[in-house]
């Protein structure tokens, strides 16, 4: 599933070709995937201008010159990607927003759990409505404290922490594996007992992380692009994520592959505790 940085950095290659396009046709190909029905989407949206692209979480909302917005959440293979001029669709296209130039943004979905909710007249995405802290916009001393709040209300392991979405916005399960790895502490270590100075060590881990990852445009492992339909490169910086048994890269003792918190889980058990 996009993260944070591949979902920022969509975000970034999309917006100066998006901003001040006007709608002038909407394909659904794909009828759950759009709130409200079809036939209001369809009508609430052409004719509008897109007056801005942001971020929330994981969510990548299209501000319209109405004040609607469309909430976009990519799940598991979502992409959104700008097409010049008219092209065929690509097998899976969920949604197709044309535009007055001739150009267009396709919403294409293999694994068909992306959603794209116009609000109102839909409800905001309930999870839109429940995010926590953003961890690159969030002062420092607001997020430990938010960090060692929620920790201490909870046994369960830090990693679950880590990805609960009403805790901390847009850490998904590749980047909390990263963080941890780098930070020194193990995934399955309860929440509760992770020190103040580990916290520290984790929220400075995570912010290099997550900016090392937009600088390299994110991480493609499997149906991931940005809105160019350009892959990003972060794959080949990854530390523990998708190197189940291999030597770690420290200290050369093989890699472990287990669950945490129901997520397929990577870390080291010498350079973690």
């Amino acid at each position: 599933m996009p993260e944070l940085p591949e979902v920022e950095t969509v975000r970034r290659s999309l917006l100066p070709l998006v901003k001040g396009e006007v709608i002038r046709e909407v394909r659904i190909c794909l009828e759950k995937a759009v709130k409200p029905a079809p036939e209001q989407f369809v009508a609430e949206l052409t004719g509008k201008e897109i007056i801005d692209l942001q971020r929330r979480g994981k969510y990548l909302l299209m501000v319209l010159d109405s004040g609607q917005q469309v909430a976009f959440h990519l799940r598991m293979s979502g992409r959104l990607v700008w097409q010049v001029g008219a092209v065929p669709l690509e097998k899976h296209t969920t949604l197709v927003l044309d535009f007055d130039d001739g150009h267009s943004l396709h919403f294409v979905d293999p694994r068909k759990f992306g959603t794209a909710v116009l609000f109102p007249p839909a409800p905001p995405p309930a999870g839109l409505q429940t995010l926590g802290l953003e961890p690159l916009t969030t002062k420092k001393e607001e997020l430990l404290a938010a960090l060692e709040q929620a920790a201490a209300r909870r046994s369960g392991p830090v990693k679950g922490l880590l990805l609960d979405q009403g805790v901390l916005a847009g850490l998904g399960n590749i980047y909390a594996d990263e963080v941890l790895f780098a930070a020194g502490v193990r995934p399955m270590r309860p929440a509760r007992e992770v020190t103040t100075a580990e916290w520290e060590k984790i929220y400075q881990r995570m912010i290099e992380i997550l900016n090392k990852a937009l600088d390299h445009r994110g991480t493609s492992r499997r149906d991931y692009v940005d809105g160019r339909g350009e892959p990003g490169d972060f794959q080949n910086h990854l530390q523990v994520y998708g190197r189940k048994k291999e030597p770690c890269l420290v200290c050369g003792n093989q890699l472990v592959y287990t669950r945490v918190a129901g997520r397929g889980t990577h870390y080291c058990p010498v350079c973690q505790e």
